[in-house]
């Protein structure tokens, strides 16, 4: 696939990247300020599947997705305690 056509269309659904980016980068600037370097990028993610539900709110695979990273946080506090 054309990579413009891609990012066209993912444009038609999220938005013009700059906007979308510069939501995005709101939210990281919050998140960077947690200490724990493997949560904060789940927190990322989270983050930008967030901003991605402003645009399609109904959208289940982002809400899916979101689940998903909550659950990868989770796994990584239960493995830190295993490997103790």
């Amino acid at each position: 696939m054309n990579i413009q056509k891609l990012v066209a269309e993912r444009g038609k659904v999220y938005g013009h990247p700059l906007d979308n980016f510069r939501n995005i980068a709101v939210g990281c600037e919050v998140i960077d300020k947690c200490t724990d370097r493997e949560v904060k990028v789940a927190l990322n993610m989270i983050w930008i599947k967030v901003c991605r539900l402003v645009e399609t709110p109904n959208h289940h695979d982002t809400i899916n997705d979101i689940a998903g990273y909550a659950e990868t946080i989770r796994m990584i506090h239960a493995e830190r305690k295993r490997r103790r």
